[in-house]
């Protein structure tokens, strides 16, 4: 069987058959379709002469389909269908959706914001999966490389076009340490601070360096002992030891009474911790995208921590 070119194919016809097949009725199939009757009438004409068949016929009743109407009919529907498809907007049913959707975060949003958000995301699309990819602090590779659909922590200050951000949530830093040390018992001190040694978090492009940028624009310094590119295990790290972390308060705070941890304000200024999720503009319009994110934004919402 040849194919049929589809350049010489007037498919606004397909629509007019498509009518005139079901209502078997000229001007049923007019007034449907908000044309005139005398025009589909020449449009039963022209449908006559490339199918090479009557189509309708006239009975006691009106019209009747021939049998290559029949036939027609079923696949024009499904056909005209799908183009339909094509050209609505795709919809996302929670309630029905399977797969998964992946998160890039450090260990930090992920103990703030991923309790709530999987028991969200469970409610409401039981089939859907959160996957946990690693990401490295200020990076935004996962998102683009397609590696990760939402990235979220710390982002770039200058961020390429393709990618949309939403801030999600400010944090200031506090300063933690083990409960006995010699600092628990007393307000923080700049000079306690600085005397002390301190355990940071790094991934290269380390967090550490905002705290001690900020040291630095006043003409400070820290002793620096130990690096881990972990903030939870981190901070688990330095139980029964004389060192001192700073770490944002949202993730402090659930870890101080089972780690035996306490926490002060710090004895200077520092710009808070601003965490956003960002994703490619690819994704903007996506319906599972837009909806997921927006899930993200209220579970930052719903898991809010106040000192």
């Amino acid at each position: 069987m040849s194919k049929v070119d589809l350049r010489t194919v007037d498919l606004n016809l397909m629509i007019a058959l498509e009518a005139l097949l079901e209502e078997c009725h000229v001007t049923n199939s007019a007034t449907r379709l908000n044309l005139t009757q005398s025009a589909m009438s020449r449009s039963l004409a022209k449908l006559r002469e490339v199918f090479d068949d009557p189509l309708l016929v006239r009975v006691d009743s009106g019209y009747q389909r021939t049998a290559r109407a029949e036939a027609v009919l079923s696949q024009l529907k499904s056909a005209l269908n799908e183009v339909r498809l094509t050209y609505e907007a795709p919809t996302f049913n929670p309630a029905t959706a399977t797969g998964e959707f992946r998160v890039a975060t450090l260990d930090y949003p992920e103990i703030v914001i991923l309790p709530v958000l999987s028991q969200i995301v469970r409610s409401k699309a039981p089939g859907l999966m959160i996957n946990v990819v690693q990401k490295s602090i200020l990076s935004i590779d996962e998102v683009v490389s397609g590696k990760a659909d939402v990235s979220i922590g710390w982002m770039p200050s200058a961020m390429p076009k393709f990618c949309a951000a939403q801030k999600l949530f400010e944090d200031d830093y506090v300063c933690v340490m083990d409960r006995s040390h010699p600092l628990a018992g007393s307000t923080l001190s700049l000079d306690g601070y600085l005397s002390s040694p301190h355990a940071i978090m790094s991934t290269g492009r380390t967090a550490g360096s905002f705290v001690d940028n900020a040291l630095s624009q006043v003409g400070l310094s820290r002793n620096i002992a130990k690096r881990s590119p972990h903030f939870v295990t981190g901070l688990l790290s330095i139980r029964h030891t004389d060192l001192l972390q700073t770490a944002p308060r949202r993730l402090a705070l659930p870890l101080l009474k089972p780690a035996g941890l306490v926490m002060k304000e710090l004895p200077f200024k520092i710009e808070p911790v601003v965490v956003s999720q960002l994703w490619h503009t690819r994704n903007n319009h996506s319906p599972v995208h837009k909806w997921f994110r927006s899930q993200i934004a209220k579970a930052v919402e719903a898991s809010s921590v106040k000192a």
